[in-house]
């Protein structure tokens, strides 16, 4: 018997990953990679810890330096964290 409807792959595992509740692990997953790639490494290393909700990422620094300096850029993060990850996924970055 013979399908009427042609179905992707991709679309297949997207259903079973958001029917599963795995979606948004791997979205987070996704946004701390990004954040780790856009900051850079000397920055990530100041990251101690990283919480992703509602669209605001919330990142604790562990440098106040650095802190300030990633206060400062946090529109640009944010703008280069939603590039890489192809959609405005982060508006708000949040940092304590």
């Amino acid at each position: 018997m013979r399908r009427e409807r042609v179905v992707k792959v991709g679309d297949l595992f997207r259903d079973f990953l958001k029917s599963s509740g795995l979606d948004e692990g791997i979205l987070r997953m996704r946004i701390f990679e990004a954040w780790d790639e856009v900051v850079g490494k000397r920055y990530a290393e100041y990251t101690l810890e990283k919480f992703f909700k509602d669209g605001r990422l919330f990142c604790k620094i562990s440098s106040s330096p650095a802190r300030n300096h990633l206060f400062m850029e946090r529109l640009n993060i944010v703008k280069k964290m939603n590039e890489k990850l192809g959609e405005e996924i982060v508006k708000v970055l949040i940092l304590k």
